[in-house]
């Protein structure tokens, strides 16, 4: 439960940044993990059964 706090807390601050999300929904999203949260300065991933989100801070050339 904790590694999800922490992987919203980071998701909220990219979105405050600027930056890029993913979503995959079915059986796709599941291919490596099945459950699985990481948060780091690179982008913060959340994997659920069947769903499996992404956020990445945009870089300069993705701004303009």
């Amino acid at each position: 439960m904790k590694k999800v706090i922490v992987t919203l807390v980071g998701a909220a601050l990219f979105v405050a940044s600027g930056c890029t999300s993913t979503v995959t929904l079915g059986p796709k999203a599941n291919e490596s993990t099945v459950l699985g949260a990481s948060a780091g300065t690179g982008g913060a991933s959340l994997t659920l059964p069947l769903l499996r989100g992404e956020v990445k801070p945009t870089t300069e050339d993705e701004k303009e």
